[in-house]
């Protein structure tokens, strides 16, 4: 099996439940959905954000040089946010009001429609590109015209620096997701909800 192959394997849900977040939007309710069970928990609604995010920006626009899901299908309208960055290092107060304002069906949608995004490009991707090194001062440049993330204060700093397509490709939708989809799993627990049965 090759690394693309063992890629779409796990993007697909490899070792978790089938479709992990269209599980959670069919079994819990909008006020679920929203709860944080804890005011340092994160609600389910902002990790499906930041999970979207992350891989609609690293995918489009770190691996590939292709405009943001979140642009083509006027998602950031959609879904009531005013917002683009990936919600990294946002207060208590702000997890709270991105939990309540977001347009949970819309966010649905756009979380299906980066995944699908990213299947769609990862069949593109050739041996040859999987190994080259984006320029970091590029990825730098987008991250600050087009608000991927908060601002980047050190002016040195280059992001992922060093980074293949294919490292940029795992971590940005695959090992960073999981992560959150098991955080997820935490926050269902705290609910009493059971995510695994």
């Amino acid at each position: 099996m090759g690394m693309l192959e063992l890629f779409l394997q796990f993007h697909e849900g490899q070792g978790i439940p089938d479709r992990p977040m269209d599980r959670l939007f069919d079994m819990m309710s909008e006020e679920q959905l929203r709860c944080r069970p804890h005011p340092v928990i994160n609600s389910i609604a902002w990790i499906v954000w930041h999970i979207s995010r992350a891989e609609d920006g690293g995918v489009n626009r770190f691996v590939m040089d292709l405009p943001q899901v979140l642009d083509e299908g006027d998602w950031g309208r959609r879904m009531n946010m005013v917002i683009r960055h990936h919600g990294g290092s946002m207060s208590d107060a702000e997890v709270a009001e991105l939990s309540q304002r977001i347009d949970l069906p819309a966010l649905r949608g756009y979380y299906n429609a980066v995944r699908a995004r990213t299947v769609e490009v990862v069949k593109t991707l050739t041996a040859e590109q999987i190994d080259e090194i984006p320029d970091s001062r590029e990825r730098r440049r987008i991250i600050d015209a087009e608000g991927w993330s908060k601002p980047i204060t050190d002016p040195n700093r280059l992001p992922y620096k060093d980074w293949t397509r294919g490292e940029l490709l795992v971590h940005l939708a695959i090992t960073h997701s999981y992560g959150h989809y098991y955080e997820a799993c935490t926050v269902c627990s705290l609910m009493g909800i059971k995510f695994w049965s």
